[in-house]
């Protein structure tokens, strides 16, 4: 092999392979993935400083027609358990017991009788409540009964009995008492001495059919939203030992009375629910 011919393969062999060199790197050139691009920094601006701030309605999902924020401290107390407490045969009130916050309850109804009186809280969440109803066809409801003296009780307990006992139906007092009692409660045991709760409906005297109207049913769906329950629901008599009354409410606190509706508990089984000692 002479020296011309070597230097001529060596040569091709250099050309060649400077050819695979330049293919493959210009290959690497056009076929690279292009690195995503990415997003603009957001620029700093009073739009994209802070998000839109939820009310706190909003947030616990609770909506009103109307500003309840004046009365919210009162629908709401800081203690959540403040006014969950039972009043009854085992929960006796002294015949002395009067609560030092009684305040003028809005609503009253004009036939003459006098004013009734609330706790301030239930009074003022009451205020909300029914100017609530307002705004939702709920015009004509106005409250009967409020808060009663040990002494106004024992009144109003002795007149049912003897009533009811002149009426022939009952063989012996205790039955008659025992009838009583299924409507009504002795002095000491009845939540109107609280100042909590309140009487309230359309007709001319409590009656069960009050269940019907609109206004009442109203009244029993939105009742926790203002710290209210439905103190003796008709399938629970077995467990409050009162009949069914449609216009008989209860103040505990919108935390409280949002959780028994909820769960569907009458005061006697959230109270055993959460263990709340009285």
């Amino acid at each position: 092999m002479n020296k011309k011919f070597l230097k001529t393969i060596i040569t091709t062999f250099v050309v060649a392979l400077l050819g695979v060199l330049c293919a493959l790197f210009l290959r690497g050139c056009f076929n690279k993935t292009p690195e995503p691009e990415q997003p603009e920094a957001p620029q700093d601006t009073e739009q994209n400083t802070s998000a839109p701030q939820l009310s706190y309605e909003e947030q616990i999902g609770v909506f009103y027609k109307n500003d309840i924020s004046g009365a919210l401290g009162f629908i709401e107390p800081e203690n959540k358990y403040e006014y969950v407490f039972l009043v009854g045969p085992n929960n006796k009130l002294e015949a002395d017991y009067e609560p030092a916050d009684l305040t003028d309850c809005g609503y009253t109804r004009q036939d003459g009788r006098a004013t009734q009186k609330l706790r301030k809280a239930a009074a003022e969440a009451l205020k909300a409540f029914l100017n609530e109803g307002k705004q939702c066809g709920v015009t004509d409801v106005t409250v009967t009964s409020a808060y009663r003296s040990y002494s106004y009780q024992d009144y109003l307990f002795n007149m049912y009995f003897d009533r009811d006992w002149k009426s022939g139906k009952f063989k012996t007092k205790a039955e008659c008492e025992a009838y009583t009692l299924s409507y009504s409660t002795k002095p000491g045991t009845s939540e109107h001495q609280s100042g909590l709760c309140v009487d309230m409906h359309n007709l001319p005297s409590a009656e069960q059919s009050f269940a019907q109207e609109p206004e009442a049913k109203w009244l029993a769906e939105n009742c926790y939203r203002f710290g209210f329950i439905l103190r003796y629901p008709e399938n629970k008599t077995n467990i409050t030992g009162i009949t069914y009354e449609p216009w008989h409410f209860r103040f505990v606190g919108r935390a409280a009375a949002t959780e028994m509706h909820n769960l569907g508990l009458t005061l006697e089984e959230y109270i055993e629910y959460i263990n709340v000692d009285n």
